[in-house]
């Protein structure tokens, strides 16, 4: 049976809630985490820390040669110089394809300017157990992506498919063609059922502290870790639930107890 239909069907034996509007995201148990949790932001990775060199991968994109597209890019930079000099010596010194050419050495760039933050549909996975919260040492976050639609906007899942194949990319025509890029993965990561956000920047980005709507702890948690998630929860998020897995991890059997809040 497929797994996102088990979960739609089951999903009601269970104290948390799953299906949109909620995505859920598993994290290690370190001082990033607890970071993030003090502070109420996601870091947004760039497309190097991915654990999948082929994931978002700039070598992937061929900058498109038409004639026409050239053109059209050529008239965007020359529409864009103000400076009457400037615009003369790029008009004198510049065609459509040495544009080109110097184009191609910026696609890389952009392609790794962009941060990456990565979510899942459910959180009943042994895989994500394992592999982003340290052997169900860590911990899951669940997320209503309605309490902040701003810092949400765009969330998409991921396609997988079986081969990554190159793309053309026509930086005017179709300006957010590249952007498809970051939503394809083969399909030997399937079982994460991945849902990906985009951030124009690397680095920190806060959330709503009323979006957070509840903390999964892995049943293999440290004490000390757990005792460091209950202080940041009662201090900065007393309105939510926390629970902890009761092994194993599976959609046919996940189990939890509350352990903070009430259902």
């Amino acid at each position: 049976m497929d797994s996102v239909y088990e979960m739609e069907k089951m999903r009601e034996k269970f104290p948390i809630e799953m299906g949109r509007p909620f995505v859920f995201r598993f994290r290690p148990p370190n001082q990033n985490t607890l970071s993030e949790l003090e502070n109420g932001y996601i870091w947004f990775s760039d497309r190097s820390s991915l654990n999948d060199p082929l994931d978002s991968n700039p070598e992937f994109v061929k900058l498109s040669n038409d004639p026409e597209e050239l053109q059209l890019l050529y008239k965007m930079v020359s529409d864009g110089i103000l400076d009457k000099s400037t615009k003369k010596y790029f008009e004198e010194n510049m065609s459509p394809i040495i544009l080109n050419e110097f184009a191609k050495t910026k696609v890389a760039p952009f392609v790794d300017s962009f941060g990456i933050a990565c979510f899942t549909m459910y959180p009943m996975n042994e895989e994500l157990w394992k592999i982003y919260a340290s052997n169900h040492k860590g911990i899951c976050l669940q997320f209503d992506i309605n309490k902040d639609i701003v810092f949400f906007d765009n969330l998409l899942p991921v396609q997988y498919v079986p081969k990554i194949l190159e793309r053309t990319y026509n930086p005017i025509s179709e300006p957010n063609h590249i952007v498809d890029l970051f939503y394809k993965k083969t399909e030997e990561w399937s079982y994460e059922k991945e849902l990906r956000l985009l951030k124009p920047t690397i680095g920190r980005e806060r959330f709503k502290s009323k979006a957070l709507q509840s903390i999964i702890i892995g049943d293999q948690a440290e004490p000390a870790f757990i005792q460091q998630i209950m202080e940041i929860v009662k201090k900065k998020y007393p309105g939510i639930t926390v629970y902890q897995t009761l092994y194993p991890v599976k959609i046919s059997d996940f189990k939890c107890r509350l352990i903070y809040g009430t259902i």
